[in-house]
């Protein structure tokens, strides 16, 4: 069995609801007093727009939620929020550009398994100690996927194709490397198929490919892939979860179709290191108040993003967690 850790045990899965700063050890947050006025504009946050850099492409999970998270902030704050998209890396360069800006508060970035991945397999030297988080707000179990006019209509039948074709099935993922690299490795290794993994820049870029017939299959996740399998020209074979997601009601588990594999991603907001203390209390504040509001509330239920909240301790413990995990995991499929 693949199993992610996730600490559910709620449906609104709140695992912290207000948590500030409590040890620069823990964030790797570490500034000289005298310093703190300089970086933070005089402790003024925010003086003025705030970026968010999402590191795939736009129309992911990473880039809706991050969209909706910016046009709810702007009603906490006197300033305009913005959403860029630093492709690349398999997540490392949108990552990085974050990690390396100023510290001022005016530059978040989005991290996702990829940030526990990037040092084991030699992608980037970026790893959860580089970041200092903010809070994880979602997590997305993954779902298989293939095209609806695809010439198998249920996972059984998918993998007996798979079976009868070894190596020739091509399973689109959103970078080598990512999250749904690793979700759909995990799918393929549970059900003892060999598959050709091709990279993508991005879940949307992955999923575009099937639709187009330019690869058979991706693993991304449900709520990602919920309007092209409900509108769209994908069907869903099966969700990667304890349990039918609301995203995809009539979409059995991959569990009760006989691959026991539970496996997903998630996604949280972070600043860099170096950023004051006053600062990051003064961002984890406004978030807290965003996460709360009916606005977004609104949004992730109406988009089937599971919501799930750990402040910065936290998140950065989960993060910790996931590195030791995720490098269990690449060995266990033997991935360099």
């Amino acid at each position: 069995m693949v199993d992610i850790p996730t600490g559910r045990n709620s449906d609104q899965r709140i695992v912290n609801r207000r948590t500030a700063l409590q040890s620069l050890g823990v964030t790797g947050l570490a500034l000289a007093a005298g310093c703190v006025g300089d970086l933070s504009d005089d402790g003024d946050w925010p003086s003025r727009q705030v970026e968010i850099i999402v590191p795939w492409a736009a129309g992911g999970g990473a880039d809706r939620t991050s969209r909706a998270i910016s046009e709810v902030a702007e009603e906490h704050t006197d300033e305009s929020w913005s959403v860029s998209n630093q492709e690349g890396g398999s997540g490392s360069v949108g990552m990085n550009a974050v990690a390396t800006s100023d510290p001022d508060g005016h530059t978040i970035g989005v991290a996702a398994p990829e940030i526990a991945l990037f040092e084991h397999l030699e992608i980037d030297e970026m790893g959860p100690d580089d970041i200092t988080p903010v809070m994880q707000y979602v997590e997305m179990p993954a779902a298989l996927v293939v095209h609806e006019d695809a010439d198998y209509d249920s996972l059984d039948e998918f993998l007996e194709h798979a079976e009868d074709n070894p190596g020739d099935v091509q399973m689109a993922n959103s970078g080598s490397g990512s999250s749904w690299h690793m979700a759909a490795a995990g799918i393929a290794d549970e059900a003892e198929i060999e598959v050709e993994h091709v990279a993508y820049d991005g879940a949307d870029p992955a999923m575009t490919a099937v639709v187009n017939g330019e690869v058979d299959c991706t693993a991304v996740g449900a709520a990602e892939v919920a309007p092209q399998v409900q509108d769209g020209d994908l069907a869903a074979l099966g969700v990667a979860f304890e349990e039918e997601v609301d995203a995809l009601p009539e979409v059995p588990t991959l569990q009760e179709q006989g691959l026991d594999i539970e496996i997903g991603s998630w996604l949280g907001h972070f600043v860099p290191t170096d950023t004051p203390d006053d600062v990051h209390d003064e961002i984890v504040d406004t978030y807290e108040s965003v996460y709360d509001d009916d606005e977004f509330v609104d949004f992730a239920e109406s988009n089937n993003f599971m919501r799930v909240q750990r402040g910065p301790d936290e998140f950065h413990e989960f993060m910790q967690e996931q590195y030791e995990y995720y490098g269990e995991l690449l060995e266990d499929l033997d991935i360099e």
